[in-house]
């Protein structure tokens, strides 16, 4: 079983990294963690060229992180909640969207690499909250609709997937049920 964990904050580990990093260390999976702040992640220009071939004009490190996602069996993406989702984020949501969107306008029978396979969220907020829940709503939404991917929901609120609380960095490591959630998510992902 693989799983690889995207982290969506500007920030090199941070908060979000922390409590994923965390969350998988006990499990005998093989995971690996991508912190997109030490990434290079462009937005996408929509230039469409990769309606030809599923790979992207811009050159950066985008496809070798699509190319993760499609070789691994399960995604967890951990994030810290901006306004609601952070620009790096949001960038590699878009990107992969693209990648899904261009090739289906031309062959409506079109079967992207990720359609189905199982994600996980968690969002990171320092006081949780509603803020928090818009933002898992919000990348919950994204994910389903963009990348076709099926949601892996958790047995208590806000069950959409894991609200764990830290404003200074590390600060997450003390909120207990957080951590147990997200330990509890990726259990779930990975059976």
């Amino acid at each position: 079983m693989k799983i690889l964990g995207l982290v969506g904050s500007n920030r090199k580990d941070g908060n979000s990294f922390l409590l994923l990093r965390e969350a998988l260390k006990d499990f005998k999976v093989k995971a690996e963690i991508i912190q997109l702040a030490r990434a290079n992640v462009q937005g996408c220009d929509g230039c469409g060229l990769c309606r030809e071939k599923m790979e992207c004009a811009i050159k950066d490190d985008f496809d070798t992180i699509f190319d993760k996602m499609k070789n691994t069996d399960a995604v967890i993406i951990s994030t810290p909640r901006y306004l609601p989702i952070p620009s790096r984020l949001v960038a590699l949501i878009e990107r992969t969207a693209s990648l899904y969107h261009y090739p289906s306008e031309l062959n409506p029978n079109f079967k992207f690499p990720l359609e189905g396979k199982p994600f996980g969220l968690i969002v990171v907020s320092a006081l949780g909250g509603g803020r928090a829940l818009e933002a898992l709503n919000e990348l919950a939404h994204r994910i389903i609709y963009y990348w076709h991917m099926k949601l892996v929901t958790i047995d208590s609120f806000p069950y959409i997937g894991v609200i764990a609380k830290g404003m200074e960095i590390g600060d997450v490591m003390k909120d207990k049920e957080g951590l147990e959630n997200a330990r509890k998510l990726v259990k779930k992902l990975i059976t």
